[in-house]
C-alpha cells in the first residue's frame, strides 16, 4: 500500500506540472497575489506547496489567492487533478486505518524520496505532507465570470446539536474537581432532559471569492488557491479586487435577527450553548 502512496503522489505530481507548464508556455491570462514572496511569481511552486514548513502550525493553511483563465484543454487537466486529489486522499485514509502506528514513518519517506523537489524549491526542514494543502482543490468555475470580489469571511460558526447526556459526558472528561466545572455541572442538572443545546466550535477565517456572471447570477466558494475558469477566448481578467492579506480584527458582518443560539455560552469549558425560545429552569 505504501508503493501505490508513491506511485499516485508522482502521479498528482506530474499532472500538476503538466497542468502549470501549460499555462506558462500557452500566455494565460494570470493574476497571483504576492502573500508568500518565493510563490508570487510561480503557479507551479504554489500548487506544490504540499510540505510542512519547519515552523508551520499543523492547523494553518497557507493562502494563495489569484486568478487564472483557462482553455478547454486545461480545464480539463484541472478537473483531473482534482480527481487525483480525491484518490491519494482516500488512499491516505484508508493507510492511516489499516496502518496509522506506521504513518508517520511512511510520510518521513515520502519526503524523503522527493528531497530532491525540496531542495530545487529551496526548502529546508520538510519532512511530512501537509494533508489539508495536498487535499484541497483547485476552485474551478464551470464559466467567466465578468466580476470577481475577494473578500474574507470571519464569522464561520460549525454547530452541532446535543443531548443533556452528551453534554454531561463531556463535562466528566474534564476535572471535576474544579470549580468552574462543578458550576456548569449544576446548570446542566437544573434543565429538562429532553432540551437540545448547541456545541459552537469558531472556525478559522476563510477568504471567499464571490463571482458575478454576465447574466447577473452569483456563486461563492471557498479558495485558498487560484480561482480559474474558461477564458472563453478572452486574453484579459476578469474585473477584480486585491484582497488584505490579513483578516479583519472585527467582525464585518451584520448580526443576524434570526439566530436561534443563545450569544453566551450556557457550559463555557465545552463551548456549549442554549436554544432560544427553549423554557429554561434556573439553576439557582
Amino acid at each position: 500500500m505504501e508503493e501505490q502512496l508513491f506511485i499516485k503522489f508522482e502521479k498528482l505530481r506530474s499532472a500538476t506540472l503538466k497542468f502549470t507548464r501549460s499555462i506558462e508556455t500557452e500566455a494565460t491570462p494570470i493574476w497571483l497575489a504576492g502573500w508568500h514572496s518565493e510563490h508570487s511569481n510561480s503557479l507551479e511552486s504554489l500548487l506544490m506547496d504540499v510540505w510542512y514548513h519547519e515552523d508551520q502550525d499543523g492547523r494553518e493553511t497557507r493562502i494563495y489567492p489569484g486568478l487564472v483563465g483557462l482553455s478547454r484543454a486545461q480545464v480539463t487537466y484541472a478537473n483531473e487533478i482534482n480527481l487525483l486529489k480525491d484518490e491519494f486522499r482516500d488512499l491516505i485514509q484508508k493507510i492511516k486505518t489499516d496502518q496509522n502506528a506506521e504513518w508517520r514513518e511512511i510520510q518521513g519517506r515520502l519526503a524523503k524520496r522527493y528531497r530532491f523537489v525540496n531542495e530545487a524549491l529551496s526548502r529546508e526542514g520538510l519532512n511530512r505532507l501537509h494533508l489539508k494543502q495536498v487535499f484541497r482543490h483547485i476552485p474551478l468555475l464551470l464559466k467567466r465570470p465578468a466580476k470577481v470580489g475577494f473578500s474574507w469571511y470571519t464569522s464561520g460558526r460549525s454547530i452541532k446539536k446535543i443531548s443533556k447526556k452528551e453534554a454531561l459526558d463531556l463535562l466528566h472528561k474534564l476535572n471535576m474537581e474544579s470549580a468552574h466545572i462543578k458550576i456548569q455541572l449544576q446548570r446542566l442538572a437544573s434543565i429538562q432532559n429532553s432540551e437540545p443545546l448547541a456545541r459552537v466550535q469558531k472556525q478559522a477565517p476563510v477568504l471567499r471569492a464571490n463571482a458575478v456572471f454576465a447574466d447577473n447570477k452569483r456563486r461563492s466558494l471557498n479558495v485558498s488557491l487560484p480561482l480559474m475558469f474558461p477564458n472563453e477566448g478572452k486574453q484579459t481578467l476578469p474585473e477584480f479586487n486585491v484582497p488584505p492579506t490579513l483578516p479583519p480584527n472585527e467582525r464585518q458582518r451584520l448580526v443576524r435577527n434570526d439566530i436561534k443560539i443563545e450569544d453566551e455560552p450556557f457550559l463555557p469549558s465545552i463551548r456549549v450553548h442554549q436554544y432560544r425560545g427553549v423554557k429554561k429552569n434556573s439553576f439557582y
